[in-house]
């Protein structure tokens, strides 16, 4: 590859990461938004997962290739969405046996409390609220559990927010703003980062609510808890019976409750009070 294309080296669950690029204006936002994992990777086993962001034409901004697979880009938005997606699914194959969830992660003396819930439910939000009341930072929308340990990996990429909510607590002059997003890098996070696994101490589920609702924490049967990991798993067909087993393992690993949305002041008190932490 020529030498104009800048190198930036990861290593993210011991995998290696290479992210070449021919556009010197975005290499620092995707350095920013992983800069927990920047890490040379020639001391590394392994093969490289290779991703390649070249400048675009006219009816476009960049192209992300790796492998056979090409994405284009319109915005920076766009780009960042595609790298993460990306790295996801690559991570997923390189690393079958940890069993990945949509669900963010903070955590507090040692263990950590997981929030799960559809895209739109509020993870991210909830996630920097929390970090700013002296919870640390793991990740706020993939939580890989290590099956052998029962432990959630940290994934701390930049924490991702698509709205300001009312009484959110304010973003840091770091932030990267792009039309639709802020990405706040985890050298900007209050509470800091976490980057060893973590033993869990609850799963909350947070589900849409009316606005004028009182959040409460409901505790949920096994069955229920079991049935939602399953929805909210990533790849649950590189597990034994189809994740199935997964599934019921983490339902029986930590409080398991339903959280209703509500104002964040009030779902920060609930959890405090009532989810171990």
């Amino acid at each position: 590859m020529s030498d104009a294309f800048q190198k930036i080296e990861l290593q993210i669950f011991g995998q290696p990461v290479r992210i070449s690029t021919d556009d010197q204006s975005v290499a620092g936002s995707i350095s920013a938004c992983f800069s927990a994992f920047l890490r040379p990777i020639q001391d590394f086993d392994g093969t490289p997962i290779k991703l390649t962001i070249r400048k675009g034409q006219p009816t476009f901004q960049w192209s992300v290739t790796q492998g056979n697979t090409s994405a284009i880009c319109s915005d920076l938005a766009d780009l960042i969405y595609v790298v993460e997606k990306t790295l996801t699914i690559e991570l997923q194959r390189h690393r079958p046996e940890l069993f990945f969830l949509h669900a963010a992660v903070v955590s507090a003396k040692g263990r950590c409390v997981v929030i799960a819930g559809e895209s739109g439910a509020g993870k991210s939000t909830l996630c920097w609220d929390l970090c700013n009341a002296g919870f640390k930072y793991m990740s706020d929308e993939l939580a890989p559990v290590n099956l052998d340990t029962m432990q959630v990996e940290a994934y701390p990429h930049a924490i991702c927010l698509k709205r300001i909510m009312e009484h959110m607590p304010a973003l840091p002059n770091e932030t990267i703003r792009t039309d639709s997003t802020m990405h706040i890098p985890v050298e900007a996070i209050p509470g800091g980062f976490e980057r060893t696994p973590s033993d869990i101490e609850a799963i909350v589920f947070l589900k849409r609510s009316d606005r004028d609702v009182v959040p409460q924490l409901t505790e949920m049967a096994k069955s229920e808890a079991a049935a939602r990991f399953y929805a909210n798993g990533l790849n649950q067909l590189a597990h034994e019976r189809d994740g199935l087993k997964a599934a019921a393992r983490l339902a029986a690993t930590g409080s398991c409750f339903t959280l209703a949305r509500g104002s964040l002041g009030d779902m920060r008190k609930e959890l405090l009070c009532r989810a171990g932490l």
